[in-house]
């Protein structure tokens, strides 16, 4: 079974379900445009397909037809629609964070493997419970964000330990370049991707946010375009739109890159 990690459908339920100050407070993060996601599925075989497309070292996606098309920060907020901010997103712990993370892995660490990691699933409680205490909200919600649908990983209860540092940015979260963050994972991962299917021939899953890469691929085929100019795409593309455009794209092999 395709493991495309890219949790759409439960991430955009969990969209649906924020109202008043909750969603006030993503929106003050920078990420109110996610709410595009309610009622939204992930096509795992045309995510894992293009995954197999992607050249890591390049920054490039290669369509059926051999066309490339470079990837870049620009193209995860066009599609997306998610903070691009001058700061760059924290990657390592140092002196100035490190009280900050200890305390971040005080309200959501969790022991998983004998390995103390960051847990998705006590996050996402605290986001539908009933406090919505700033600080602490921001941070529960950027580990489900990062988590289901920005930065996933094959693990689908804990958060990349990679990924911890990022959460230090949850209060300031609209001042950071998170479209750079976003693609440079998705790069990494479609690096391990590709390692993984050149020697086996195949991979168990994939990482990173591939429905960026679905709606990136989809809105740039051969056809009559779909409310051109509106951005981000993310709110063009819906659920019947996505599957509807996606089969006309699949060959009769049941691969993909029919449409030029």
């Amino acid at each position: 079974p395709l493991n495309v990690n890219c949790r759409v459908e439960q991430f955009g339920l969990l969209m649906e379900g924020l109202e008043g100050e909750k969603m006030e407070v993503v929106e003050s993060m920078g990420f109110g445009h996610l709410k595009h996601l309610s009622g939204q599925a992930m096509n795992k075989e045309l995510g894992y397909w293009l995954m197999t497309r992607v050249n890591a070292d390049t920054g490039e996606l290669m369509a059926g037809d051999g066309r490339e098309f470079t990837l870049s920060s620009e193209q995860v907020q066009c599609v997306l629609g998610i903070p691009k901010g001058e700061r760059p997103v924290p990657l390592q712990m140092d002196d100035t964070n490190r009280v900050e993370i200890e305390k971040i892995c005080r309200w959501f660490s969790k022991v998983e493997y004998g390995k103390a990691c960051i847990s998705i699933v006590d996050a996402k409680e605290y986001v539908f419970g009933e406090e919505v205490d700033s600080e602490k909200y921001r941070v529960a919600f950027l580990v489900v964000l990062l988590g289901m649908f920005l930065c996933p990983t094959t693990n689908f209860s804990s958060l990349a330990s990679e990924l911890t540092p990022a959460l230090c940015a949850a209060e300031e979260a609209s001042q950071y370049d998170w479209c750079s963050f976003v693609l440079d994972f998705l790069l990494r991962r479609a690096r391990a991707f590709s390692h993984s299917f050149d020697t086996d021939g195949y991979a168990v899953g994939c990482g990173g946010c591939t429905n960026f890469l679905v709606i990136f691929y989809l809105d740039r085929l051969r056809r009559p375009p779909v409310r051109w100019g509106e951005y981000p795409r993310v709110k063009v593309f819906d659920k019947d739109l996505l599957k509807n455009v996606a089969e006309a794209d699949r060959r009769n092999s049941g691969d993909f890159g029919k449409t030029k």
